[in-house]
């Protein structure tokens, strides 16, 4: 039940940004043009497949790409969480390509989507650990707030998915990135 809160809230903040008078902002968003990098950091919440609790704890993502045109973007992203649970270090994430695709060329609302691998792990210290890797899927929306010339400051939101033999993860995330475009 909190996940389906957790996910209704972050559907209505990215359906608010999106209908907000987004006219104060599009005049800021950065030039997308050529190589672009980027980083990000918040809050994500994981969940594992048939378990009625989520996991909160520390989230982010490093990106790096090209943009084909203003409303077009290709990169590769890599989203991670982490979380000491019970003295051990959980983590999960996932490294693929990702498209991103902004409706107006001129403003700063994007949508993205991508595939790669996922993994998530396990790590007891001493005693060894577990991990494993598979499927991923993310999808994602943001706001590029530009700052003048190539330089965004993006409220983000993703839902990053991993499909393993022994089950599925998910992980929701929020936060705060930094991009050079």
């Amino acid at each position: 039940m909190h996940g389906k809160r957790i996910t209704f809230l972050v559907a209505l903040a990215l359906g608010l940004l999106a209908s907000s008078d987004a006219q104060v902002l599009s005049a800021q968003a950065p030039a997308r043009d050529g190589f672009f990098i980027g980083f990000g950091l918040g809050w994500g919440s994981f969940g594992v497949e048939d378990a009625m609790e989520r996991e909160a704890g520390g989230s982010g993502y490093f990106k790096i790409g090209y943009a084909l045109s203003d409303k077009v973007l290709l990169g590769f992203e890599s989203n991670g969480w982490a979380k000491g649970i019970r003295g051990h270090a959980v983590t999960a994430g996932t490294l693929g390509p990702v498209a991103y695709f902004y409706p107006d060329p001129e403003g700063g609302l994007f949508l993205k989507g991508g595939l790669g691998r996922a993994a998530v792990a396990v790590d007891a210290g001493r005693t060894g650990g577990v991990s494993e890797s598979g499927f991923g899927l993310i999808l994602g929306a943001g706001y590029d707030i530009g700052f003048g010339g190539r330089l965004g400051l993006t409220p983000y939101g993703n839902l990053v998915y991993g499909s393993f033999d022994g089950g599925s993860t998910s992980v929701l995330q929020l936060g705060l990135g930094v991009n050079w475009y």
